[in-house]
């Protein structure tokens, strides 16, 4: 029979898909990779983050007993969520000589940049949870502000990452300003910031943080994508946000006759959520140029 759609034509759109959508997750800014993240295990409905008290290490004289002591294990509980990309290739297109290959690349990027959009948003919004926030509105980001964020996660114990700096998470308007303090500082000039970006995605380490640039959040005032008057900005320990996921990517094709087409059904299945208030502050500085 000519022209039908076969199990070789599917795995021809299929596998370059899922492949696609696997790279392009790895390239640009993706908040997960700043957070704590864990896999649900199978059979469970939702991920346990726990947390666990502390305790002390005292000196004991000898023949003495220790004390025992209680070890905490509450924590936050994150249970996944569905997502959904569907796309439809109509019989037409499928007769017409459409390259299976390049169509499934092109879907499959476009998935995954939705993915990762929804995952920066979702973290994004977690910032406004914090109840310690710092900043001003209509004032630029500064090394002072930055210093007093640091600060307060030190005393407050935050974990960092593992090169001993917090994650600064802002917008390309606030790293504008940030480029310079940069230069005020004599940490770098400018050139060399900017080519540290392009390589990296990321401003280099400085002043105890390592600023991430999130360029591809929802509009809006609270959100800092547009050329706002203000944003909120988190700096945060890797152990502030959890991420839970039940699985990555999955790729069904479904049959709908009525339509003459093939639907693409892209699935994935995770979530976010504060995990410990105290490793995370919330930044209000401007976002205007």
């Amino acid at each position: 029979m000519a022209n039908e759609s076969t199990s070789s034509t599917l795995d021809d759109l299929i596998q370059p898909l899922i492949a696609e959508t696997r790279m392009v997750i790895g390239s640009g800014v993706n908040l997960a990779d700043y957070v704590t993240v864990r896999a649900e295990a199978a059979g469970k409905k939702g991920v346990l983050f726990p947390e666990y008290g502390s305790v002390t290490h005292s000196s004991v004289a000898e023949g003495t007993d220790g004390s025992n002591q209680a070890i905490s294990t509450s924590g936050v509980t994150i249970t996944p969520g569905e997502y959904i990309t569907m796309a439809t290739l109509t019989d037409v297109a499928r007769d017409t000589g459409i390259n299976f290959a390049q169509f499934g690349i092109d879907v499959g990027k476009l998935t995954k940049e939705a993915k990762r959009d929804s995952i920066n948003q979702a973290i994004y919004a977690l910032f406004d949870g914090f109840s310690t926030s710092i900043g001003s509105s209509n004032t630029n980001i500064t090394l002072a502000l930055i210093d007093q964020g640091v600060k307060q996660l030190q005393i407050n114990k935050a974990p960092t990452l593992p090169d001993g700096t917090y994650v600064l998470a802002i917008t390309p308007h606030v790293k504008q300003d940030l480029v310079g303090l940069y230069a005020a500082t004599s940490v770098a000039n400018v050139g060399s910031v900017t080519d540290y970006i392009q390589s990296r995605g990321v401003l280099p380490p400085f002043r105890g943080v390592t600023p991430v640039i999130v360029d591809n959040l929802a509009a809006g005032t609270s959100t800092g994508q547009i050329d706002e008057a203000d944003t909120k900005c988190g700096l945060f320990s890797p152990a502030a946000i959890g991420m839970a996921i039940r699985y990555d990517v999955r790729v069904e094709p479904q049959r709908d006759a009525s339509l003459r087409a093939t639907e693409l059904v892209i699935t994935s299945a995770w979530a976010v959520a504060e995990l410990k208030d105290g490793y995370g502050i919330e930044l209000l500085v401007d976002n205007k140029d």
